[in-house]
């Protein structure tokens, strides 16, 4: 994160024995931890050009990084707007295509972001402009997140974010933020992603770490799109704050969505570090949330249409005192048939270097997730995962993934698939 934060929220454990740096420990962002909002992903961005260990040693890819780091450094010394990108490619086979003609599907996924710092520069009052591209596109056959809908009548999901966009890019975000940790307050106001903000995790996320849409999206909430909106966060002291948001129900990516019909989205995030071991420990938060209908009762991304209401907790756990295992349990609930999931659960665990390689960005997860769709006739779909993510040359990250769906939703016939991926990513 760009903006400024207190000594004991950025330093890190140096205690021997202790997980080496990863992206998922780059400053948290503070409003949020999720790896795809845009102050962690610019955070992500600058650790990651620091870590040169990997698999094979070939770089094939360090003249346009070196190029890349180059040019944002020029233009960060003569204008003072800090930029990155992150390109994210996936790969992903099914066992069996009962309910479709498609076994494999490949999407790719572009962000550019940037922030320029405009106000109280270097104050804890700091403000600055935040605005994200993202781009989104599959190849052939749908992308790998249609293909586990449309081709095994999953609603548990195979691939969060990986499907396309039409237009290809968009504006996720535009927003103006202003505070710190340290000032004890901070807010944002513009156009906000309300999924990127409410009951994440820096172990959670599609690009780097999980993929299916009910292991990474917390959609027993009805979450707004990326729209017009605000949100706070009030620090109360270093191991609780609490999250406000308000959002425009009809918000939508792809626009700027329509606030004057006067459906709002809103929710209050209490947000606290449980016997935290290391400087990186994650926040445990519950979430309660309350929507109105969309108008004309569509649905847009977690929320179906309707007016509802609902919760959602997710606890986060460091297991060893170097902080290498860390533990996410997650559970939401909705009601009035808003959200996409009427109940859904998972426990996700992550192993940092396991081999104790060094690699410093070596990473094994399990995760176990089941969903109750608001679908008449859904039902109740499991899914087991397991990955490992390893750094095959420089700033190059490959995870290789197994999914094992069971009591396909939308497929009464089907109690068993299964899905592989390979999904590789880099920054710049």
């Amino acid at each position: 994160m760009v903006a400024t934060v207190d000594a004991q929220e950025a330093s890190t454990v140096a205690n021997e024995g202790s997980r080496p740096e990863s992206d998922q420990d780059a400053d948290p962002g503070l409003m949020s931890e999720s790896a795809e909002d845009p102050g962690v992903l610019l955070s992500q961005i600058e650790q990651r050009r620091s870590q040169k260990d990997s698999v094979f040693q070939l770089d094939p890819l360090r003249p346009l990084h070196d190029s890349a780091d180059k040019w944002a450094g020029n233009l960060e010394d003569a204008t003072n707007l800090k930029m990155g990108a992150a390109f994210n490619h996936l790969f992903m086979w099914l066992s069996e295509s009962p309910l479709g003609d498609d076994e494999y599907g490949v999407a790719s996924a572009l962000d550019l972001l940037g922030t320029m710092e405009l106000a109280n520069v270097g104050e804890p009052n700091q403000g600055q402009l935040f605005f994200q591209l993202q781009g989104r596109w599959q190849y052939g056959p749908p992308g790998p997140e249609v293909l586990g809908t449309e081709n095994l009548g999953s609603l548990v999901g195979t691939a969060n974010t990986f499907s396309e966009y039409v237009p290809t890019f968009l504006l996720r975000n535009l927003y103006w933020q202003q505070g710190s940790a340290e000032a004890g307050w901070i807010f944002r106001v513009g156009k906000i992603t309300t999924d990127a903000t409410l009951s994440t995790s820096a172990h959670i996320a599609s690009p780097i770490t999980f993929l299916p849409t009910a292991g990474t999206g917390p959609f027993a909430n009805a979450l707004t799109d990326s729209g017009l909106g605000i949100a706070a966060t009030w620090f109360i002291n270093d191991r609780f704050k609490v999250l406000g948001i308000i959002s425009d129900a009809n918000a939508d990516r792809f626009n700027f969505g329509d606030v004057t019909e006067g459906d709002f989205y809103s929710a209050v995030e209490f947000a606290y570090k449980i016997a935290p071991k290391t400087a990186k420990a994650g926040y445990s938060k519950l979430t309660l949330w309350h929507t109105d209908a969309t108008k004309d009762g569509q649905a847009v991304n977690g929320h179906l249409g309707p007016e509802g209401y609902g919760f959602f907790i997710k606890h986060e756990q460091e297991l060893t005192a170097d902080g290498r295992l860390v533990a996410v349990f997650r559970y939401g609930k909705s009601y009035k048939q808003s959200a996409v999931y009427e109940e859904q659960f998972g426990a996700h665990f992550l192993f940092y270097n396991p081999t104790k390689s060094g690699l410093q960005h070596d990473l094994l997860g399990v995760a176990v997730n089941w969903a109750q769709a608001n679908v008449t006739g859904a039902r109740l779909e499991s899914n087991v995962e397991i990955f490992y993510r390893f750094p095959i040359i420089r700033n190059f990250d490959m995870t290789l993934s197994y999914q094992s769906l069971i009591n396909l939703a939308l497929d009464p016939n089907n109690d068993h698939a299964s899905a592989f991926g390979l999904r590789l990513r880099t920054t710049f």
